[in-house]
This record gives C-alpha cells, structure tokens and sequence, in this order.
C-alpha cells in the first residue's frame, strides 16, 4: 500500500540542496513515487510519497543513509508513515 512519509531533516537549507539532485536520482530508481520539502524553522522538512514503507526503508539504509552520513545530516528521528488510500498524479 503506498504511504506518505513526512520527516525532518536537521540541517539548513544550502546543505540540503547540495545533497538533493544526488538523491533524487538514487531515490526515483528505488520506487519513490513524488518528493517535497520546504524550509521549516531552520531545518527541512520532508513530504514525500513512496509505494511502500518498505521501499523507502531500504533506501534509507542504502543511498541516503550514506549520502546523509556523508553531509553529516543526522538521520531523522521523526519519520512517519501514513497509509494512503489512492496515490493518484495527473
């Protein structure tokens, strides 16, 4: 069932641009479905749309577990997953 994940990422918005194009192109490969993110009281928060939390798991551990580490953004404590009843685009 796909899911909407929202999380913070700790980190400023320069730092977060820096790393989004490499993880975009790791993320859509991996079943990302649609990605947004906005400046929220100095961090970046997250809402993105995956087909599965499983999906988005393994890519957490993988290409942006890394890429994060690699930027020293702290892995996010705040993941949330919200079941979806339709993912519908355009």
């Amino acid at each position: 069932m796909a899911v909407m994940v929202t999380l913070t990422l700790k980190t400023d918005v320069e730092t977060y641009q820096k790393l989004h194009g490499q993880l975009l192109e790791a993320a859509i490969p991996a079943g990302m479905l649609f990605h947004s993110a906005h400046e929220a009281d100095g961090n970046v928060s997250v809402v993105d749309f995956w087909p599965d939390a499983e999906a988005f798991q393994a890519f957490m551990a993988g290409p942006a577990g890394a890429g994060m580490q690699a930027s020293g953004i702290p892995v996010p404590d705040d993941i949330k997953f919200t079941p979806l009843l339709n993912a519908d685009s355009r």
